[in-house]
């Protein structure tokens, strides 16, 4: 099964039985993107669960910047975005403690 960018696979859970297998053969496209993650952090060295992590890029030629989106952290304070870098750019991290 070949699945590009736009396409998706989804299986009812209603079809899947306890016993068969099913085997997907799923090719992907190469990319060019790259993985930023970390852990947030209390004062007292625990994580933070519930954080907001937000990413904005920031153009090196005319400090335009553009919001590429948010994250939240897990219950271990870990975070991950996948991003497209591009060369012209910096990318800046904002943190926002967890209302929770």
């Amino acid at each position: 099964m070949n699945c590009f960018k736009k396409s998706s696979l989804r299986i009812s859970g209603a079809k899947l039985q306890s016993y068969p297998e099913y085997h997907f053969d799923i090719q992907l496209e190469k990319q060019n993107y790259q993985i930023i993650n970390g852990t947030v952090y209390v004062q007292d060295h625990k994580p933070c669960a519930g954080a907001v992590v937000q990413i904005t890029q920031i153009n090196c030629r005319d400090n335009t910047r553009s919001l590429l989106g948010y994250t939240l952290t897990d219950e271990n304070g870990y975070y991950l975005f996948s991003i497209k870098a591009k060369a012209h750019m910096n990318y800046e991290l904002a943190v926002y403690a967890s209302l929770l």
